[in-house]
């Protein structure tokens, strides 16, 4: 099929895509809570959780093909899930992911693509949060250590349509696995006051994955920790470990976190630590975010360490636009990156943490009908990253793409 004929066919999807739309958009208004809930003894409940986010990733250029544009229509992120309350004490979440669904290989996007059999429907968190009081709150299981602003943000509630790097490759720094999810225990607690408030936890995790491991002969826990002052409207009223990174045009504060997670000797390492300042300003129609992040490793290399520091970083904003019934048009940009450590900037390949080169700009607009629960975008990104090339050099291309896409949460 040539591309002209390719084209009509996507505008046709486009139309049939917006007049469906527009009636999910009158539904959305109608019935503004769509979730399951089942009421439980004891004042508790179970609520059943769905999320989807499909795009539709225009590839405009790839530094691994040349047969652009291409059109690939995918779930970047599915998610389905319990989140439940067991008592006014105790409550628990249990979620499973089936991510990638549709998604080819040579898209320029981020994500992993489709396996041929659709087999990916896995645990993604499993935690049960008991209450104390609103300063002591104990979380147990597996979930996201409380480190890293990006990394522990919700995808669903973020400004940018996709999230930054500093929710990537500091993942598998500290855990080795991109999902950025361990075993642990957590302290956590939140004090509000009139104009300040302040939010801490503190975290031991036990990495299992053999690129931080290695063999499992010695065991070395994970330490995390990370203390956040918002002045003026806080981002919650109680303890919590879901945040939100727009104000959707209703808080005026501004929030300072600084985060640290810290991992003793293994068969494979010496130390390894993430270090990160991060600041988030939401102000009526503004929402201003900004996260740096340090990544030091001290990685064995012929009986000796090979220390390196690498780094990833992101800033984002966005712009609000009050529309009637509730429902507001976001326009919002974002720059970010992840740097290997110096040594190995030309090759934009870091071999002992396997961090790699990526920079990227990314511009576009958002549609909050139902806040974030039903949510239009569209969004064109433009940037670099590593690559192996066909004989496994490490190189640095270019990719840019354009992405329309829906998000949908019950």
């Amino acid at each position: 099929m040539g591309f002209k004929m390719k084209s009509k066919v996507y505008f046709l999807l486009i139309a049939v895509f917006i007049y469906h739309f527009s009636r999910i958009t009158l539904l959305a208004q109608e019935f503004p809570d769509w979730r399951a809930k089942l009421s439980l003894s004891d004042s508790g409940f179970v609520e059943f959780l769905q999320y989807i986010q499909m795009w539709n990733t225009i590839t405009l250029k790839s530094p691994v093909t040349e047969a652009t544009p291409r059109f690939d229509i995918h779930l970047r992120r599915a998610r389905f899930g319990l989140n439940g309350q067991i008592n006014s004490k105790a409550c628990f979440y249990i979620g499973f992911y089936y991510d990638g669904i549709g998604k080819d290989s040579l898209t320029a996007s981020l994500g992993s693509p489709n396996f041929n059999d659709n087999q990916t429907f896995s645990i993604r968190d499993a935690f049960l949060t008991y209450k104390f009081s609103n300063y002591i709150n104990i979380t147990v299981g597996y979930f996201r250590p409380r480190a890293g602003k990006e990394s522990i943000y919700t995808s669903a509630f973020n400004i940018s349509q996709e999230k930054g790097q500093p929710s990537f490759h500091p993942r598998v720094h500290i855990l080795g696995r991109g999902i950025g999810r361990e075993t642990g225990i957590n302290l956590g607690g939140f004090m509000k006051s009139e104009q300040h408030s302040f939010l801490y936890d503190v975290g031991i995790f036990d990495p299992s994955h053999p690129l931080i491991r290695g063999d499992n002969s010695i065991w070395s826990p994970l330490f995390t920790a990370r203390a956040v002052w918002m002045i003026g409207d806080p981002e919650m009223d109680t303890y919590q470990l879901v945040y939100s990174q727009s104000g959707l045009m209703k808080r005026k504060g501004l929030s300072l976190g600084a985060n640290a997670t810290y991992q003793s000797k293994t068969n494979i390492l010496k130390n390894n630590m993430l270090y990160g300042l991060d600041a988030q300003l939401n102000y009526g129609p503004l929402d201003l975010l900004g996260e740096y992040l340090w990544l030091y490793r001290e990685s064995l290399n012929n009986n000796t360490y090979k220390i390196t520091t690498d780094n990833s970083y992101v800033i984002k904003g966005a712009w609000n636009f009050d529309l009637s019934k509730g429902q507001i048009l976001q326009f919002s940009i974002m720059h970010t990156a992840t740097r290997p450590d110096s040594q190995y900037e030309t090759e934009g390949y870091n071999p002992f943490t396997r961090a790699s080169l990526h920079r990227e700009w990314a511009v576009g607009v958002n549609w909050l009908i139902n806040g974030n629960r039903l949510k239009l975008g569209l969004h064109y990104v433009d940037g670099e990253k590593h690559y192996k090339d066909n004989t496994g050099n490490n190189k640095i291309g270019i990719f840019r793409y354009l992405n329309p896409s829906i998000q949908w949460m019950m």
